[in-house]
């Protein structure tokens, strides 16, 4: 069973990305925020593919980490961040740099793995249709309680996104047109507070206007929806921790 490391940023003082990449056994990195700065306490896994344990660490005011002394089998890297956002925390998982990291690898000869944290896009290791399974969150289209008409497996929901303030990294965000099962969930959206607009596609593609409300009730033509975080401890899953807003609409007759 490999033994739980758990290393304190502190460790990596003086140490450098080429030097340690070539001792055996190791695994390092740095992880950077969405403008490309060093992220201070970012949590590092290194997990046995097969066997059960896990190496862990938190990155230094650098952005840096290190882990040393694991047997030559494979793992696979992960990492997360906690960010304070609008009152709330959100437990982000990080990117790596490219699609093949996110293979297991042999640290044999020492490896270097670095992260960086993305607000949108598909998480290579998850389920393309899992509403978890991107970097930005999810928005769950529900239908009002009551109506006399109902959307079917074939309807679809066009969603219109106007972000209302800074989005979760800072940015100013931009306006967003999604469609989506009218059944089913809007996917990958960038954490933020936004403004929203729906409208109606037939299974035969008639077009109307939506209310939308942020919860099942005061159901006016726009409305601003926030996202609630989805994970409760910042590590462990490798599902998005963007969490989701949900979204409720109604016809207008």
């Amino acid at each position: 069973m490999l033994q739980r490391i758990i290393l304190m940023g502190s460790i990596l003082l003086g140490a450098t990305l080429g030097t340690a990449a070539s001792k055996p056994g190791t695994v390092q990195g740095q992880v950077l925020d969405a403008q490309g700065k060093p992220v201070e306490g970012a949590q590092i896994w290194i997990k046995p593919v097969v066997t059960t344990g896990v190496a862990e660490a938190l990155t230094d005011e650098h952005g840096k980490y290190l882990i040393d002394g694991l047997p030559p089998v494979g793992y696979r890297a992960y990492a997360w961040m906690e960010v304070p956002y609008r009152g709330k925390t959100f437990c982000l998982r990080l990117a790596q740099t490219s699609t093949a990291e996110y293979n297991p690898f042999n640290p044999r000869d020492g490896i270097v793995r670095n992260f960086v944290w993305k607000t949108s896009g598909r998480i290579p290791d998850q389920d393309l249709y899992d509403d978890m399974g991107y970097f930005g969150g999810s928005m769950p289209l529900m239908a009002a309680f009551g109506q006399e008409r109902f959307a079917t497996q074939n309807d679809q929901i066009e969603v219109e996104l106007t972000p209302t303030g800074p989005l979760i990294d800072g940015s100013k965000g931009k306006v967003l047109t999604k469609v989506a099962p009218a059944r089913g969930y809007v996917l990958d959206v960038p954490v933020g507070p936004y403004q929203v607009k729906a409208t109606f596609i037939s299974a035969k593609g008639k077009r109307e206007a939506l209310d939308v409300s942020s919860y099942d009730g005061e159901y006016e033509n726009s409305t601003v929806v926030e996202f609630k975080p989805a994970a409760a401890s910042c590590k462990g899953s490798s599902a998005s921790g963007s969490g989701r807003a949900y979204i409720y609409w109604k016809f207008r007759n």
